[in-house]
């Protein structure tokens, strides 16, 4: 089994409302624990052989490179990697350091980063809200023209809700006048720009009230209409995002589980040590121990017995017994079919 460990070391400087992880505290985590965690992973056994046959260990899962020795910790996860860790596959990078830490872009440069995800949910008011945090929007701004000058290109991804539609003609504008086409173009790359959906785990849940329905999605500007389809391969709005009421006749006859399966299999380690798998969110029904009071014999039976709610409802629950107990015929809003599962599977946890 080939798996990433993922320890939350330094936190955050956002609270995102749309996080699917969920929010944790901004702990300190020592070198010398992350290693510890390390350690407990490479010598895990089960039936007296080596159950890991490849793990990439990360400093992180919230925030990337938040804290200021992001060098040391990057030379030290691929010191602790089985499997080294390759920092040019990465999309995502601190916004936060870019807009503060001059050798930051000229290090993610060095490291092979050619693309660097910047989220935005509408305009300055909109974004600072939705990411808790006043001044990100200025921050993102800044850090496009960061990325640019070291000759990353910025992919923006851009979250619409019913309450910052309004920002989205002023939106096109600001990013016309960036010419990002042209300057991507010129850093030889083509410039990515898309509309996402909201995850329905961790903070995501929260959300449902302001999460769009079809026409207005179709209310949109057309240029990031355009820009989303052809980012995620495909000619239709409908099947990329069908409503709950375009799913419900489906998943009402459909006996498999969810079966979440993230590419890459992942155990997040908070500062507290406990561990999550990302399947999931990082809330107690999808806790798989702490290794500190319990140990990894006992986090990892839990992982590979589906041994918590989450797990058993991902792995063994038919969706068409979550679909008859908290779908919606009528539902307008929309959703893809893991999304709408892991809706299903919180509401059923949550006993709602």
């Amino acid at each position: 089994m080939k798996a990433a460990v993922e320890m939350d070391m330094f936190g955050c400087p956002n609270r995102c409302k749309h996080c699917w992880i969920g929010h944790g505290n901004n702990a300190h985590v020592s070198t010398k624990d992350f290693i510890w965690v390390a350690e407990q992973f490479k010598h895990y056994q089960r039936d007296g052989r080596q159950l890991f046959d490849g793990l990439m260990f990360s400093s992180w899962y919230r925030e990337p490179e938040f804290s200021d020795n992001y060098r040391e910790l990057w030379e030290l996860s691929k010191q602790l990697s089985t499997t080294p860790p390759n920092r040019g596959e990465f999309e995502l990078a601190s916004i936060w350091r870019l807009a503060r830490d001059p050798e930051y872009a000229p290090w993610l440069r060095s490291h092979y980063v050619n693309c660097v995800q910047v989220s935005l949910f509408g305009m300055e008011r909109q974004t600072d809200y939705y990411t808790g945090r006043r001044g990100n929007f200025k921050d993102c701004m800044r850090a496009i023209e960061i990325l640019l000058d070291v000759g990353i290109a910025p992919r923006i991804q851009i979250f619409p809700f019913k309450s910052n539609l309004a920002d989205f003609e002023i939106l096109e504008n600001t990013l016309r006048e960036l010419r990002l086409e042209e300057r991507v173009k010129d850093i030889g790359r083509e410039f990515t720009c898309f509309l996402n959906t909201i995850s329905t785990t961790g903070e995501g849940f929260n959300l449902e009230e302001v999460r769009i329905n079809r026409n207005e999605l179709f209310g949109l500007p057309s240029y990031f209409l355009e820009k989303t389809l052809k980012n995620f391969k495909t000619e239709s709005f409908e099947k990329l995002w069908p409503t709950e009421e375009e799913l419900m006749p489906l998943l009402m006859e459909d006996d498999q589980p969810l079966n979440d399966n993230p590419p890459v299999i992942s155990f997040q380690v908070r500062s507290d040590f406990n561990v999550y798998p990302n399947c999931g969110e990082n809330a107690e029904w999808w806790r798989l121990g702490n290794l500190k009071d319990y140990g990894i014999n006992a986090v990892m039976d839990t992982f590979l017995k589906h041994g918590n709610p989450g797990l058993r409802l991902n792995y063994s629950t038919p969706l068409k017994y979550l679909a008859a107990k908290h779908g919606d015929r009528h539902g307008d809003r929309l959703y893809d079919r893991t999304d709408l599962g892991h809706r299903w599977i919180r509401m059923e946890v949550m006993g709602k």
